[in-house]
């Protein structure tokens, strides 16, 4: 056995590892550890120590329980440990846990805890405990509330010199009559010089103040005492024992774990049981304002398999955005500014538009501005560059006019959302960043959570980015620090308590929660955003039904990390998950959701299209419909041909076909896997067929039949040559070889394009979208136009060689 003493200033290895968290899940209120800056016995020079196995047995179960832990100490910061034994493999564990000793390296000072987010309070052991905790009174204070508020108090072995003072409200013994245990007299060396420098005998300490100090004779024999709410053991060997008596009594007396709904939880998870190698995820379940679960599976790093905590950080990509509109309606009800406001009173140097842009434009994608994701690939961007904040914002300004008037349409943009955290500096002189930590995350309790815009800063504790391949895993990094659209990470803990203020608001009002959950409107104050995702709502997240009930719901993805959330607000559930698992969540959150929904749902979790009511219709009449359509606003093509006496349709870039079925007078549904109805509709105008293609409660995608074109290779010769951008500063070379006309620029892979109409081809990039190409009066090609679903009219000039 090896022991040692000695003080964490610096932490020991640079790998983010983890705890833990493999149990039950249990409520989401916290344990706070209190913990000894005394690096001396007394006034002497004999060095003292927290003892490190009492700190870390008790720790180690209670976050395998799904249970957070914090630490404090009188003065914060560093503390110094001892007694530790490196041939057991659970300290061995935590002293190369990187995770685990930042906590010991930055314990937190008293003054920082709000004593409502911890549902116990355990004095660990050592004989630094028996100085400066004590007569501590904002710890006793701290423990008091607690206790107060139906928490548990614990010790062991010299932790209970911590006990020695506590009161109640009144002034008298927190436990008069209680069996409180520690360390006895009788087992210490009295004639040692260490014990010697002790303020008081822990024995007379208890009694003096009203208990009953029991032990066990023998010692070292696992003794706890459990007197209602203390919890008390004698030694280290009673470590473990100590920590499950609190665990069963924090399951007995929590309110929020509802077993009888989450009993078949585990099993949605069962593909990451015993399975360390894997990246996983961490998940959430809510109900009426409460957790019923919270738990993390798999591992945020496979290299040193550290598995995945409920405090592991996450990036949740686009669902960072809600946390943008926040900030700005935050700022509206502070009185800061209106929605009305035009964004030029904050960003006096965007170009004049001829329009006035308001705050609401931004807010709701209707603002005309072109997608500046779009803008950077197609400016040339590559995943591995450097992406910040500012090279955002510069292609925003780049632009020289708007799509369409701003608040006549919507498109699928995140520029307006970039140039809110421009609002927001400009406003209040802080950061989105700045400004959310101080407004949003501390007053919530956050302390996991933050916006990235500093793609140097190492953030600590978070889950790495995995890329999955057949041949195995790699690391899949994010270089970008662009905030407002993505970068937030947070933890599945903090993300609950962001969920939990919809219920019960700590920061912004009831009536602002409410405006998030409203549909965002054009200038008329009536027409709604409805892409294929949903009713866009201003808390950008997305109103959709789900088999016949309302939910709201939205996802993240960017890099390895996925996340999904899904509200049911008539049955106040939330359902969330974050991964590191490269994949769409969606499924494993829902399933969560069902698990305490219930069957509520009116419609199946799959349409039997046996049953479906259609209708006859000749080959002859379905011929009618078949040829290739257009969607000119979103530049998609579609197929649609006769096979086996059926219509069926696909996209153009696709080899996969969909089965359509008649369900009425030019009406047809599409045969697909899940709940989805999508619904196909012909009409006639002007001799021209038209299909019009809806997604459940989606807006009306319109496609126009066309005939397609089909270019000799001479005849593409003409479409070849340089095409310049001035603005994105942006070369496109077009050539041909045997397949035909493809496209490419020096930090893209070849672009193929495939050709619609006359001088309109589609692009096998979705930014790039269709090229139409232009001409003079003399039919010379003077350049070509992009038109995607994010980006319109981008003119590129035709240059000499």
């Amino acid at each position: 056995m090896y022991r040692s003493t000695y003080k964490f200033y610096q932490v020991i290895t640079m790998g983010i590892l983890f705890s833990s968290l493999l149990g039950p899940a249990y409520a989401q209120k916290k344990i706070l550890f209190v913990t000894s800056n005394q690096e001396f016995y007394g006034n002497s020079k004999i060095t003292a120590a927290n003892h490190f196995e009492e700190i870390v047995i008790p720790y180690h179960l209670f976050v395998k329980a799904g249970l957070t832990v914090d630490f404090i100490s009188p003065k914060g910061g560093a503390i110094p440990i001892g007694y530790i034994n490196s041939s057991d493999s659970i300290q061995k564990k935590h002293l190369y846990d990187a995770f685990f000793m930042d906590k010991l390296e930055h314990t937190l000072k008293p003054s920082d805890i709000n004593t409502a987010d911890y549902s116990a309070i355990l004095y660990t052991g050592g004989g630094a405990a028996m100085f400066g905790v004590a007569e501590d009174q904002t710890i006793q204070n701290i423990a008091r509330k607690i206790y107060n508020r139906n928490g548990i108090i614990a010790a062991i072995c010299h932790g209970t010199a911590g006990l020695a003072y506590l009161q109640d409200d009144a002034g008298k013994s927190l436990y008069k009559g209680k069996k409180i245990t520690g360390f006895p007299n009788k087992f210490e060396n009295k004639e040692a010089e260490y014990y010697k420098t002790f303020p008081f005998v822990i024995d007379k300490a208890i009694e003096s103040n009203g208990g009953n100090f029991v032990y066990s004779d023998k010692g070292w024999d696992s003794f706890v005492s459990v007197d209602g709410r203390f919890v008390t053991g004698q030694d280290p060997s009673s470590a473990s024992k100590m920590a499950y008596e609190i665990i069963a009594l924090l399951e007995a007396n929590s309110p929020h774990i509802r077993k009888g709904t989450t009993k078949n939880l585990d099993q949605v998870f069962s593909e990451w049981d015993n399975a360390p190698h894997k990246p996983g995820l961490a998940a959430g379940l809510l109900k009426n304002g409460e957790i019923v679960f919270l738990k993390g599976f798999g591992s945020a790093d496979v290299n040193h398999q550290s598995p995945i905590t409920i405090d592991t950080k996450f990036q949740i990509g686009a669902m960072s955005k809600q946390f943008t509109a926040f900030a700005i309606l935050l700022l509206e009800e502070q009185g800061k500014l209106s929605l009305s406001d035009d964004v030029h009173k904050y960003i006096p140097q965007l170009p004049d538009y001829g329009y006035p842009i308001t705050i609401k434009h931004l807010l709701s994608q209707s603002s005309g501005f072109s997608d500046f994701l779009a803008l950077k690939e197609i400016a040339g961007w590559r995943s591995k560059d450097i992406f910040t904040q500012q090279d955002a914002l510069n292609l925003i300004f780049k632009q020289k006019k708007l799509d369409y008037i701003p608040g006549s349409r919507f498109s699928q943009s995140a520029s307006g959302l970039i140039l809110l955290t421009e609002v927001v500096k400009r406003l209040t002189g802080q950061s989105l960043a700045a400004f959310s930590q101080q407004h949003i995350f501390q007053p919530l309790g956050m302390t996991n959570t933050l916006f990235y815009d500093d793609n140097e800063l190492i953030i600590p504790h978070v889950a790495t980015s995995y890329q999955i391949e057949k041949n195995g895993l790699k690391h899949n990094h994010i270089n970008h620090s662009i905030i407002g659209t993505t970068n937030l990470y947070t933890s599945a803990a903090d993300l609950s308590r962001w969920y939990i203020n919809f219920e019960n608001p700590k920061t912004g009002s009831k009536k602002l929660i409410e405006k998030l959950n409203l549909p965002v409107t054009l200038n008329d104050g009536t027409t709604t955003y409805n892409p294929t995702a949903g009713r866009l709502l201003y808390g950008q997240q997305y109103q959709h039904a789900e088999r016949g009930v309302p939910k709201l719901w939205t996802y993240g993805l960017e890099g390895g990390y996925a996340s999904n959330i899904f509200i049911f607000p008539h049955q106040n559930v939330t359902s969330f998950v974050l991964g590191n698992n490269n994949r769409y969540n969606g499924r494993i959150a829902m399933d969560m959701a069902i698990e305490v929904l219930g069957d509520i749902f009116p419609a199946p979790e799959k349409i039997d299209f046996t049953q479906l009511k259609t209708i006859k219709i000749t080959p002859h009449k379905l011929e009618t419909y078949s040829g290739h359509y257009w969607d000119d606003e979103n530049a998609a093509a579609r197929r649609l041909y006769v096979k086996n006496d059926t219509l069926r349709f696909q996209a153009l870039d696709s080899n996969e076909e969909s089965l359509l079925l008649p369900v009425a007078e030019n009406v047809f549904q599409m045969v697909v896997e899940g709940d989805d109805v999508i619904m196909l509709k012909f009409r006639k105008e002007n001799g021209t067929m038209k299909m019009v293609y809806t997604y459940g409660e989606s807006d009306e995608f319109v496609y126009e039949a066309y005939q397609p074109i089909k270019h000799s290779i001479t005849a593409l010769t003409e479409f070849t040559g340089n095409f310049y951008n001035k603005a994105l500063n942006t070369t496109y070379t077009l050539s041909q070889n045997e397949k035909g006309l493809f496209t490419s620029n020096k930090n893209q892979p070849a672009i193929s394009l495939s050709p619609t109409q006359k001088d309109m081809f589609l692009s096998s990039a979705r930014n790039l979208g269709g090229i139409r190409f232009a001409r003079d009066k003399q039919k010379n090609i003077t350049g070509f136009y992009i038109n995607s679903d994010r980006v319109k009219n981008l003119f590129f000039e035709r240059v000499k060689t």
